[in-house]
């Protein structure tokens, strides 16, 4: 986005190209860092225009999620205009920000959401963005009644993260953040990593050699990772960190939109030290 809040659509495909070059296998556009509460229907049809033209037959998952069924179809629907290969779903969370989330809700949202935008599907689990963690039993009925082929699996609970992995290797494709978890969730069949930092290194790919790493080497790759989590995650307002961090090595990631606000001068200090002394 522009500083006046426009949509800047010829940057971002700067910016998804930029990706291309470092060598990423697919994209989730429209997602949590990206943005997606701040773009309107419209507005998400043109950049998934934009991002399945530059791809180049790469697969791309778009953020298709909202409170209520009929705006979440909306969103699908918009994405599926633009060409989106996919949709990435997660659970609606306002019902169930203070209770358990049912499984007739959550399990249901997929089915509707399956029917009425037959595209892959990309099961997005956050329930530190939405207060729902998808449970074991749930992703399994997700499974029965939506073409779901992979999982972003965002719980830090490195035990229920380990039971997925254990359950479903072979059911769904699983991708794990960059995170605590990253090498174990391969180890354990993860078929990918989805998040930062590395492309920030221009290497994405570097974190599927670890086995052939020094123990030193598999320490230094989980620290940098960690550092980087840590001040794209905590400083400011996600995404304001990952856009001023993209901006620092040379990128057009533009503004936040309103009500996020952009990094304080203090703030983009601290991002600048990590990434310098991550090289």
């Amino acid at each position: 986005f522009g500083r006046d809040g426009s949509l800047l659509l010829d940057d971002f495909a700067e910016v998804v190209g930029w990706h291309l070059e470092c060598g990423v296998d697919g994209f989730l556009i429209a997602g949590d860092n990206g943005e997606n509460w701040a773009l309107s229907n419209d507005e998400l049809r043109q950049v998934t225009e934009v991002a399945m033209r530059e791809a180049k037959g790469r697969p791309i998952y778009v953020g298709a999620w909202a409170i209520t069924e009929r705006e979440a179809i909306e969103r699908g629907q918009a994405a599926a205009e633009g060409g989106a290969y996919g949709l990435c779903i997660k659970p609606q969370h306002y019902v169930h920000a203070f209770a358990k989330a049912a499984t007739a809700d959550v399990v249901g949202r997929f089915e509707a959401m399956a029917k009425a935008v037959p595209l892959p599907v990309m099961v997005y689990n956050s329930p530190n963005r939405n207060n729902v963690s998808i449970t074991h039993e749930q992703l399994s009925a997700i499974l029965d009644v939506c073409p779901a082929e992979a999982l972003k699996d965002n719980n830090y609970d490195l035990q229920h993260q380990t039971e997925n992995c254990l359950l479903f290797h072979d059911k769904i494709n699983i991708l794990v953040s960059y995170s605590f978890f990253s090498l174990t969730g391969l180890l354990l069949g993860a078929r990918g990593v989805i998040g930062s930092p590395f492309e920030y290194f221009g290497n994405p790919d570097r974190i599927f050699e670890f086995q052939n790493m020094a123990e030193q080497e598999r320490r230094d790759l989980m620290q940098m990772a960690i550092d980087i989590k840590q001040v794209n995650s905590y400083l400011g307002v996600v995404p304001a960190p990952y856009k001023a961090g993209l901006n620092m090595i040379g990128l057009p990631a533009g503004y936040t939109r309103d009500p996020v606000r952009p990094l304080t001068d203090e703030e983009q200090a601290k991002l600048r030290a990590v990434l310098v002394k991550w090289g």
